[in-house]
């Protein structure tokens, strides 16, 4: 894993020891963060299934102001702490150790400009994390939801979200979401 652009391109990250963390590849990264390129700089982060922290890291790299990373698992959050620290990450950069729950309700009203998702591809709480983030008030009015997931299994917008865009590498999908407009 590496730093694609920005302030720490080049940069490896650790990488997990074992698969039970499954980081977003560099391709789908760096594509990500093509499409919000002109937004990013400036902007608030919030990654909420962490792993690596390589997405927090990337922002931020990019110009984020600000990013918050949770994990609920505490060999990742170890993880993102060696990370954040391998680039020399302080203030800018979060760690949560929480589960999402925990930490939308903590995050309450905080309003993201970008929250990332990559829970585990088997989980069937996918629609209750949407649900959260809506109940909490953690979406920027202008914000999106960039949700990687298995592309075998679609996703069930609540009220309030749509789909502005879904891009498909192969078995995973990164759909990108944004507040209804009334």
């Amino acid at each position: 894993m590496r730093v694609i652009a920005g302030k720490y391109k080049g940069r490896t990250l650790f990488s997990p020891k074992d698969e039970s963390v499954r980081p977003t590849t560099d391709r789908i990264k760096e594509n990500i963060f093509n499409l919000i390129q002109f937004r990013i700089a400036g902007a608030s982060f919030l990654d909420l299934f962490g792993g690596s922290g390589a997405m927090s890291i990337e922002a931020l790299s990019r110009g984020a102001a600000r990013v918050v990373t949770v994990d609920s698992a505490r060999e990742s959050i170890a993880l993102i702490k060696r990370n954040f620290m391998k680039v020399g990450i302080g203030k800018e950069g979060e760690i949560l150790e929480k589960d999402y729950v925990a930490a939308l309700s903590s995050l309450r009203g905080a309003a993201f400009d970008f929250i990332f998702l990559d829970p585990p591809y088997k989980a069937t709480f996918y629609e209750d994390i949407l649900l959260k983030i809506a109940e909490y008030e953690v979406l920027a009015e202008t914000g999106n939801v960039i949700f990687e997931h298995a592309t075998e299994r679609a996703l069930t917008l609540p009220e309030g979200l749509r789909n502005v865009d879904s891009r498909k590498y192969g078995s995973v999908t990164i759909d990108f979401l944004s507040a209804e407009k009334e």
